[in-house]
């Protein structure tokens, strides 16, 4: 909305608000249908208003100067289901909010109000169907905010896009996928009207700090292919990546949970590790903890680390290839070959023989 003459409309929005007796509008609590709205205004008297001192020269004039009103967020419909219209419908000025009304986060309209800012509907992916929804992404902002409509004033959710990684989602036609660092955080599945759109979308994603992800089949391709864990990394506690080609030459014990070795945060089986990684970090550091440690990730399922889905293929467990609970172990030889895979239950320094035969 960069072409809103912002100085023009609060001018205007000044005139309307002031008191009847000063040439402002009519501003007041009203009831409809025995609810209470606070100090709001009608739409209807409030086109009036403009063809009697001149602001505009025909009702359809008024509706698009109270539209530019709500577009510049200086005013809003009281429960944000309406545009700007020429009907007995309650608005009301955002400096007029009552406290317990005040939006908790940017609204729609003031967010669409900066010069660049990509904004659309979209599907997204819930637990049993797809909802729609409005998203708003703001140039230079790592924050994507979703709305359940482009009229709300609070946006039901926020991501944080530079720790999310995207990929095209070709499970289901024109759409993406977001995955975050924090696996409290599900992922995220959008849906668009076209490729191109999607396409459209999925760049914004990458400028604004996500970062691209493999696509399942080439996940898929490269598991199928591997020949050792050299071929794979993961990101540190700290977050950047490693190539698990630094540890080349010497036996690799590697566990979800946490232990003496290797560590590999999983939060994935029941919460075990609900702390985010730099509370993790510090706790560790103050036992002195000199292994290396990596991010929280997923070890099962879909969009488990790729490591850990080759590690899997590798070797099963009781329960086939699928971890069953923290402190499930993995061995590897020199090579990055994976050797044994032991249980939750058997000891680090249980498994110092097989270490040792490795040496």
């Amino acid at each position: 909305m960069c072409e809103i003459d912002r100085e023009k409309i609060e001018s205007i929005c000044t005139k309307l608000r002031a008191s009847p007796d000063e040439g402002g509008l009519t501003i007041k609590d009203r009831y409809y249908h025995l609810k209470r709205y606070h100090v709001c205004f009608v739409g209807s008297e409030t086109i009036d208003w403009f063809l009697a001192n001149g602001f505009a020269s025909s009702r359809e004039e008024g509706v698009q100067l109270g539209q530019s009103l709500l577009d510049a967020d200086l005013v809003h419909h009281v429960v944000d289901e309406h545009n700007f219209e020429d009907r007995e419908l309650y608005y009301r000025f955002r400096q007029d909010d009552p406290a317990h009304l005040s939006p908790a986060g940017p609204s729609v309209a003031s967010l669409k109000s900066d010069c660049g800012v990509k904004f659309g509907p979209a599907q997204r992916k819930g637990l049993l169907k797809w909802q729609q929804v409005f998203i708003v992404l703001r140039p230079e902002d790592d924050t994507l905010y979703e709305f359940r409509t482009d009229l709300h004033s609070t946006p039901s959710k926020k991501y944080p896009l530079k720790e999310a990684t995207v990929r095209l989602d070709k499970s289901t036609k024109f759409c993406i996928l977001l995955t975050f660092a924090d696996i409290q955080r599900s992922d995220l599945r959008l849906g668009f009207s076209s490729d191109e759109e999607r396409l459209s979308w999925l760049k914004a994603f990458e400028k604004s700090g996500a970062a691209t992800g493999q696509a399942e089949e080439e996940v898929e391709e490269q598991v199928k292919n591997a020949k050792s864990i050299f071929e794979f990394s993961a990101k540190d506690i700290q977050g950047n990546d490693v190539s698990l080609e630094k540890y080349r030459g010497v036996p690799l014990p590697g566990l979800t949970g946490s232990g003496r070795y290797k560590r590999v945060e999983c939060s994935h089986l029941y919460s075990q590790e609900p702390d985010p990684e730099p509370v993790i970090k510090q706790f560790a550091d103050g036992y002195g903890v000199k292994f290396d440690m990596f991010a929280k990730i997923n070890v099962n399922g879909a969009y488990a680390l790729p490591l850990y889905k080759y590690l899997k293929s590798q070797l099963k467990g009781t329960l086939g290839s699928f971890i069953k609970w923290n402190f499930g172990k993995f061995l590897c030889d020199r090579n990055g070959k994976p050797v044994k895979r032991y249980a939750p239950n058997v000891q680090p320094l249980d498994i110092a023989k097989d270490i040792e035969a490795l040496l």
